[in-house]
């Protein structure tokens, strides 16, 4: 018995081979036999469904789409810092490897990082190095340690086969940490 639909007159015009190709389609007998592959394809579908809403919930990606906007016009101060502490921990990382190149790159960030916050207080300059000579002693505590540091990743920038040793770059990457703590950034 063919359902209410197929008995239309549209139908009946184009011809006994729709019908026949719909009959064959919606007989129970072929739905029985791919009933497994019914299943397999609803267990894909959902599969690729949670893959998709884990990702784009794990990358930034609804942040910056629909979510960035409004939380940073009502929470301005707490996102900025969480993101500011994210990235300081990503630099803090990179130290734990046990790569000369990483190390390096901990450095270029940090001394980016530093440069960023710096600009942010308001210290005018070009670059981290003019920044350093307009802030005090009473701004940072450290900043003859500061200055080094800032040495050390010059060199490192300018330099590819500077030598660096792990202790050197843990050392620079902790005046850093300093100096942002004094800031307020971290």
């Amino acid at each position: 018995m063919l359902p209410d639909f197929l008995n239309t007159t549209e139908l009946n015009a184009v011809g006994g081979g729709v019908k026949n190709v719909l009959r064959i389609l919606l007989s129970s007998d072929l739905q029985r036999q791919l009933w497994p592959l019914q299943i397999i394809f609803v267990i894909l579908a959902i599969f690729f469904i949670w893959m998709t809403v884990y990702y784009s919930l794990k990358t930034s990606y609804w942040d910056n789409k629909f979510l960035g906007d409004a939380k940073n016009f009502l929470f301005p101060k707490f996102f900025e810092r969480k993101n500011q502490t994210r990235r300081w921990q990503k630099i803090q990382d990179g130290l734990e490897k046990n790569h000369q190149d990483q190390w390096k790159l901990s450095l270029i960030d940090g001394a980016a990082f530093m440069d960023e916050s710096l600009k942010s207080a308001g210290f005018g300059g070009a670059n981290l190095e003019e920044r350093l000579q307009k802030v005090t002693e009473e701004d940072l505590s450290n900043l003859t340690a500061l200055k080094n540091a800032q040495k050390v990743c010059s060199d490192v920038v300018h330099d590819p086969n500077y030598h660096l040793t792990k202790s050197m770059a843990k050392d620079v990457i902790a005046q850093f940490g300093q100096a942002l703590g004094e800031l307020g950034v971290l």
